[in-house]
């Protein structure tokens, strides 16, 4: 069975995401791979919610 593997999604310069494949096990690719704690990543999806929802 075949695993797929989740995009980095780390906002970029220009204000968009990034496409790059994210590291196994972790959430971003080896460019942002950062300290991202999991309370930051939830704070800014619930911020993207709010967004769309306008």
């Amino acid at each position: 069975m075949a695993r797929t593997q989740s995009k980095c999604g780390a906002r970029t310069k220009h204000g968009g995401r990034c496409q790059r494949l994210a590291m196994v096990g972790a959430s971003r690719c080896n460019l942002h791979r950062g300290d991202w704690a999991t309370y930051t990543i939830d704070r800014e999806r619930e911020r993207e919610r709010k967004r769309r929802k306008r």
